[in-house]
């Protein structure tokens, strides 16, 4: 960028309040940090302060810049023009052929956009280039109006100029300043905040403070969705700060469901995620991948990268900052950074008002549901085991699949063929909803056990594969009947045992109803956030 001359324009009779530029925004000073934005696309001898204050003299003197210093300096407002520094250009003994006046009051503006500006301004060989922003208004008018025609909302494009910089050649500037001149616009990608009182300083120094937390997560037919469900469940919580979501190519599942969401999404090869996610330069990144290896964990905090795991048995769980296993009440690995049990699992916001149920002597209605891809096809095996008890007992039953199962036609075949009341959700958003009418279940060993006991419902657990057997909170003490069926399909009759024992023996329902009662974990959540925010203030 030769030729070119950065002009800082940084009086102190003309702030937003007082002392506005040498106040810390997020530790450091509006002029520090425009001085800074300015090295980071010119020399250091082609930038100049220009200044009434010696306080901000000698900061720019001590920066290596030039500085342009005199007391009676004043200009009659915040923002300043080119012709207005006009004057004072001639004596700074700068050979200079083009100006960029950049202010000092938009801490937000990126290198990036001064050097594709200035790249603009060249190539198309302007003599002023001016930022501008468009943004979508219903304009107010002045008018006398027909009802309709007031109330109607006329969404228009408005496009303003912006006042965080400008570029002017020489030549211009020593024409006449009543010369007509045409304007290169040059419009920004993103509004560059102006501080102009507290207010804008407050959400300056919000985003400012943001970082980056990059989310992993998995999801195919053998883990299911509960994954995907507690990261964006934390994703929600973290609103201060930029949430990326990564997954690899074979986790189709995740990939349509986060799609639906406005959270960035980058999909990788396996071979090529690890360095992907470091390529992302996350402050903070969340692995929710069960098991992780040590080496990965390593690789991710060589990079200067926080690691916090989530249900991890791996050796990778040791070696992150942070790595919370909600679903393993017992320790099974060694480390001092490691969270284990049900304290620290959490519901998703739809059971924070739900009406958890209360005892009922006779069972009216039975829950059956296995997760979001029910990846052992429990669906097909036990709603036509239990139906005809239940059609003999007046028990009314709701089937509920998830995105990721594949048999909803073929459920709804063998719904059609029984006697029993069958209502069949698939998909659902509001399962808390649907439980608030149960007072049994029969389910996967997975999160929707703990929703069961933080509603107070009984149930018959199935675990679909090893790991779900090593959830040890679905158990007789906590209000849970477990089976390991997964697959033993010659043993499906001690479903039916059970559910008949759950129904006829009020008594043992009642035991098991009442063991469940003290299960609350609406706080649990935030205890999970407090952890993560207290994390990233390592780089705050």
């Amino acid at each position: 960028m030769n030729g070119l001359l950065v002009v800082i324009p940084a009086s102190k009779k003309s702030v937003a309040f007082p002392d506005d530029l040498v106040k810390k925004l997020a530790g450091v000073t509006l002029i520090q940090r425009a001085i800074t934005l300015a090295k980071s696309i010119v020399s250091d001898s082609q930038i100049m302060v220009m200044t009434d204050s010696e306080e901000i003299d000698l900061i720019a003197m001590r920066q290596g810049v030039v500085s342009y210093f005199e007391p009676a300096l004043c200009w009659l407002c915040q923002t300043v023009s080119a012709i207005e520094i006009k004057p004072y250009l001639n004596s700074c003994g700068i050979q200079w052929h083009n100006l960029l006046l950049l202010s000092p009051y938009t801490p937000l503006l990126r290198a990036t956009t001064l050097r594709a500006a200035y790249e603009s301004y060249c190539h198309t060989g302007a003599e002023l280039l001016l930022p501008i922003i468009s943004t979508h208004a219903n304009p107010y008018r002045p008018l006398a109006l027909s009802l309709s025609e007031r109330l109607q909302n006329r969404d228009e494009v408005l496009t303003v100029e912006s006042s965080s910089f400008s570029i002017t050649s020489r030549l211009l500037l020593e024409a006449k300043s009543d010369c007509n001149v045409w304007p290169l616009a040059f419009e920004l990608d993103e509004v560059p905040i102006e501080i102009r009182n507290y207010h804008d300083w407050w959400i300056c120094e919000k985003l400012l403070n943001r970082r980056r937390i990059v989310f992993r997560v998995i999801s195919y037919s053998e883990v299911g969705m509960g994954h995907i469900s507690r990261c964006l469940a934390l994703a929600h919580e973290i609103s201060d700060h930029e949430v990326y979501f990564v997954c690899d190519n074979e986790s189709s599942i995740a990939a349509n469901k986060l799609a639906g969401y406005d959270y960035w999404l980058g999909v990788y090869k396996p071979e090529v995620i690890e360095q992907s996610i470091i390529d992302l330069k996350p402050d903070l990144v969340v692995n929710d991948i069960l098991n992780t290896d040590a080496d990965y964990v390593l690789r991710l905090r060589d990079a200067g990268i926080i690691v916090v795991n989530l249900e991890d048995l791996g050796s990778g769980a040791s070696e992150a900052d942070l790595a919370i296993n909600d679903l393993y009440d017992d320790a099974l690995l060694a480390g001092k950074r490691i969270l284990w049990g049900h304290q620290w699992f959490f519901l998703r916001d739809e059971f924070h008002d739900a009406r958890a149920n209360q005892f009922q002597n006779r069972v009216t209605r039975l829950l059956i549901t296995f997760g979001g891809t029910d990846p052992s096809d429990f669906t097909r095996r036990v709603l036509p085991l239990v139906a005809p008890y239940c059609a003999e007992q007046g028990i009314a039953i709701d089937v509920v699949t998830g995105e990721g199962y594949s048999y909803k036609e073929e459920v709804k075949l063998i719904i059609a063929g029984l006697d029993a009341e069958v209502t069949y959700t698939h998909v659902t958003g509001v399962i808390s909803r649907i439980m608030e009418r149960a007072q049994l279940a029969i389910c996967s060993n997975g999160r929707t056990v703990y929703e069961l006991a933080h509603m107070n419902i009984p149930a018959v657990v199935l675990s679909h594969h090893v790991r779900e057997l090593s959830h040890r909170f679905a158990c007789e003490k906590n209000g849970f009947l477990p089976l390991d069926i997964a697959n033993k399909p010659q043993h499906d009759g001690q479903i039916l045992l059970e559910l008949r024992r759950l129904v006829e023996d009020t008594s043992f329902r009642q035991r098991l109803f009442s063991s469940m009662e003290h299960y609350v974990f609406l706080q649990n959540k935030h205890k999970v956030v407090a952890q993560i925010q207290n994390l990233l203030h390592r780089v705050l």
